[in-house]
Order: structure tokens, then sequence, then C-alpha cells
């Protein structure tokens, strides 16, 4: 036998090897992990024959059970025991750099059994004269799952309610559940063990009508290797007969689990929803045009009847004035007087059919000013307290001077609280009382409310009193010219300015009629004086 290595002498074995006198050895002996130079050894052809130890540090001794391994050989020595592969793996090294696992048996206690099945890192490069070789445990392999689990497993995926595809680290498929060839029936054929992930992929794309050409084919297929090994998130891909997939990735050990449901139901659910929201959409869009072509046609009819109500309300003035001779018989006179007094209630009405039709189509204009409501009520209390009196109402009123101001239009402020103050007293007995307060509300908004003693409302019967036109039939309200529109308005006046109409009643007890403002719309009374009320009149 040949031997190459410069200190093999002629049994094979390598001299002064020791770690005191080779500093190579003093090197391998402070890494953690096993280390160790080889030098081959050839036959006279020239054939490697086996592997002679010329370094070895305590860490390799104590990996592969053998002490002192310098001069021992790999296969002749047996200091490959515990890893029958270790010699071709080395073989190898000499023609290119290795890092590889391979199986390796953990030397067990005496008296203990066999050894301890492990995996071993191994990584040899090689050097002149030799290999330069590390060696690390990686720990015991992981048992198989045992034939019976395995098949418990497998019958669980059969009942599974979602299609399911388990392929291996090479993209090769391992098993397929039998509910995956009923969701991908085009690949049923190709669904057995060993069929690579792209081979399932390019089917899956030649049976697909909606690539019609090989370019979009491609495409697809490249997207859906890239997503596949990207692991990305979960998509929902339609099929061609009109059902839906959602397809989601998991990482596993070893491997890829895909898992394919079945959503067409939950598809479908949302395509109605969707629709039905389209036609509700549709159907509120229509309904808002005729919203304004009726405020516009009221609008319109409005303006039309003012020019002739004012000739006749100013003619009948004319005739109750006598100004050219009288009238001859005082029925004339009491006909002229019904005259006026009808003209005046259709031209209320007319008035309070322009403003409703106005705030619906958003035509009514608004201005923002600081409203002090100390001066506002004053001013609507006093216009009110002739017809008070009439019927007895006690009118009151607690509004503090220092009430921060109300940011908002005066005019329509004051309309709101002129109507719902005359409706007070029209719907209160004699004998009764109205009042009117206003008070910061806890969140900072501002809160004017007109309470009377009244007949009271029916519970069931609030929701019809802002809606315009419903009066409510009462014994003890006194006649007035009342058109029903006017808690309508209110509302939506309060509501343009952001705030809203609360409205509490106990029949035979009274009402309370709320206007809450928010927050937003609270000013400070030190900052400039507010402008000049603008004129309300009392619907």
């Amino acid at each position: 036998m040949m031997c190459d290595a410069q200190t093999c002498t002629g049994d094979g074995r390598t001299g002064g090897g020791h770690a005191a006198d080779d500093p190579a050895a003093a090197t391998l002996a402070l890494l953690p992990d096993a280390a160790g130079l080889l030098a081959a050894l050839h036959d006279t052809e020239g054939a490697l024959v086996d592997l002679v130890w010329r370094s070895a540090n305590t860490a390799a001794e104590r990996l592969l059970g053998v002490g002192p391994l310098v001069g021992r050989r790999l296969r002749g020595d047996a200091t490959d025991a515990a890893c029958p592969g270790l010699f071709a793996l080395f073989a190898m090294a000499f023609h290119q750099p290795v890092d590889q696992t391979v199986a390796a048996v953990r030397a067990a206690p005496p008296g203990s059994g066999d050894g301890l099945p492990v995996r071993w890192r191994v990584a040899a490069t090689p050097i002149p004269g030799g290999l330069c070789a590390t060696l690390a445990d990686l720990g015991p392999v992981t048992a198989p799952l045992p034939a019976s689990l395995a098949e418990t497993l497998a019958g669980a995926l059969e009942h599974s309610a979602e299609g399911v595809a388990l392929f291996g680290a090479d993209g090769r498929l391992i098993h397929a559940n039998g509910r995956l060839k009923h969701v991908l029936p085009n690949l049923a054929d190709l669904l057995v063990p060993g069929v690579p992930f792209e081979a399932l992929v390019r089917r899956y794309a030649q049976t697909d009508p909606d690539l019609t050409t090989p370019a979009e084919r491609e495409r697809w297929i490249a997207d859906r290797l890239d997503r596949h090994r990207r692991r990305a998130a979960p998509m929902v891909v339609p099929i061609h007969d009109g059902r839906w997939l959602l397809v989601n990735e998991h990482a596993v050990n070893g491997g890829v689990l895909v898992v394919y449901t079945d959503i067409t139901m939950m598809k479908r659910t949302e395509e109605r929803l969707r629709a039905r929201e389209a036609e509700a959409r549709a159907a509120r869009r229509e309904a808002e045009n005729a919203n304004r072509a009726k405020s516009g046609f009221l609008a319109q009819i409005s303006h039309e009847l003012r020019t002739p109500l004012n000739a006749v309300l100013g003619f009948s003035e004319l005739l109750l004035s006598e100004a050219f001779g009288p009238l001859g018989s005082p029925r004339y006179r009491s006909y002229a007087g019904d005259i006026r007094d009808a003209g005046t209630h259709l031209l209320a009405l007319i008035d309070d059919i322009l403003a409703l039709s106005s705030v619906d189509a958003g035509q009514a204009p608004m201005t923002d000013e600081g409203v002090d409501l100390d001066v506002l009520s004053t001013a609507i209390v006093a216009s009110l307290e002739g017809e008070a009196a009439a019927g007895r109402v006690t009118l009151r009123r607690d509004v503090s001077a220092d009430l921060p101001l109300l940011l908002g239009d005066a005019e329509a402020i004051g309309r709101m609280l002129a109507n719902l103050l005359a409706n007070a007293v029209t719907f209160t007995p004699p004998g009764g009382e109205v009042m009117v307060t206003a008070q910061l509300m806890p969140d900072g908004g501002i809160g004017l409310m007109v309470a009377d003693t009244g007949v009271g409302i029916p519970a069931a019967d609030l929701p019809r009193i802002v809606e315009p036109f419903e009066r409510l039939d009462s014994e003890i309200a006194r006649p007035s010219s009342g058109t029903g529109l006017g808690l309508p308005i209110v509302k939506r006046l309060v509501e343009r300015h952001g705030g809203r109409l609360e409205v509490t009643s106990e029949p035979g007890t009274g009402t309370s009629a709320i206007l809450v403002f928010p927050a937003s719309r609270t000013l400070p009374r030190d900052l400039p004086p507010p402008s000049r009320l603008s004129p309300f009149s009392q619907r």
C-alpha cells in the first residue's frame, strides 16, 4: 500500500500528531464543534482507500466515541462507526466543499442498549494534503408517525369539507383527499402522489376557458407558482363552472399544505347584497329626485298663489276700510272680513309650504351669527302674550342673561322657538302654563326647551307630529290657523344646525319639546356682540 501523507509510517499511522507539538491541533482544540484534519491514503493505482486523522479536537473524539483520534484511520480503525456514510461524504469533499446532514448514532451509556439515532451536520473543505472537517450533532431523528396514526389522519382528511393537498419540499404531491377531486374535477386524474405542483398548475391553466392565449396562460402559471413559493396571502379563485374557491397555503414541516374551500354560496350572497344595495341606492336617488321635484313644484305653486292672494287681501282690507264710501248692507262688511281671514289663513299655509319645501330642497339660506337667546326669547314671548292672555294661559321665561351665545341663523332659531311656543299655547287649557328655558348641556351644547301643562300627546302619536300635515285632534285645543307644518319645519331647521328635536309627552300632563344644539355651536359671551336679530314671523 502506498501513502501520500508525509508523516505516514509503514503501518499507515501518523506520528508526532499530539496537540502539544502541532499548531493545527492547538487551533482545533479551541473550536466548540467537533473538528479535525484528515490525510488521504491511496493504493498503488491512485485510488482513495481510506483517510487518516492528522489532527482532532476533544469534541471530535467525544462525538465519534474514539480517542485519541490522531493517527487512526477512518474506516480501517472504525472511527466512522457512529456514521457509516462519513467516508463517502469526505470522498466527495476532495472535489468540492461539502455541507450536508447525514444519519448517525449517538453512543449509548454502557448497558443501556442500542445508541440513539441522530442527525449530524458535516462540513468538509479540501486543503493541501487532505481535508478540514467539522461535525455537529443536530439531535435525534424525528420518529415517523405510527402507521395507525397516519391512517387516522388520512381518514380524517377524507371527511373534511375542504379539499386538501400536501406537497413535499421538492414540490411533489404527497397526499390529496377525495374532496379535492370533487373541488377540482379537471385535475382528478393527476392527483396522485409524486405529481409536481407545477404539472397541476399547468393542467388547470390549459382547462380554464378564461385563459385564451398561450401568453395569458404562461403569465398566470408564473404568478401562481410565485405565490406558491412565497406562501402568499389567501386568494379567491373563480372557477369556470361558476364556483368560487378560497385557497390557503400553509408552510408545514418539510412541505406545503394547500386547502381549497368552496365559498360559492358566500360569494353569491355577497353578490345579492351588492345588487340589493345598488337597487336601494337607485331607489334612494329616485326618491330624492322625486322629493326635489315635489319641493320645487310646491315652491313654484306657492309663488304663483302669492300674487292673487295679495290682491284678495288688499281688496278685502280696502272694503273693510270703506275708503270709497259705505258698503251698504252690514253683511258686506262681514263677508269682507271672512275673505280677509280666509286669505290670511291661506297665505300662512302657503308660507309654511314654501318654507318646508325650501328647507327640504336645501335652498333656504342659512347664516351663522351669535344669537343671544335671552333677547330672542324675550321678543318671542312678548309677541305671543296677547294670544296666551286670550286663552288664559300663563307664559313664563327662564333664560339666563349670562348664557353663552348660540351660533346659528337668527331667523331660523326665532322661527323654531315661535312655532314651539305657539303650539304649546294652542294646546294648553285655560289656567295652564307654558315655560321656555335654555341652559348648557353636560356635553357643552345648548338646550332650548318649551314645556307646557297642556293636553299631552299619546306615545303612539309622537312620531306623527313631526310629519308634514299631521295634526292631532283635541277637544281642548283652541281654534287656530295651524297647518300641521310647524313641527316638521322645526325638526328640519334644527337638523340643519347639526342638532335634534326631542319631544316627550304624557296625556293629561303636558308636553316638552327640546331643541338640542351641539357644543360646536356654543360661543363665549366675550366675543363681539351678535348681529342684530333678523325679523321673524310666527307660524
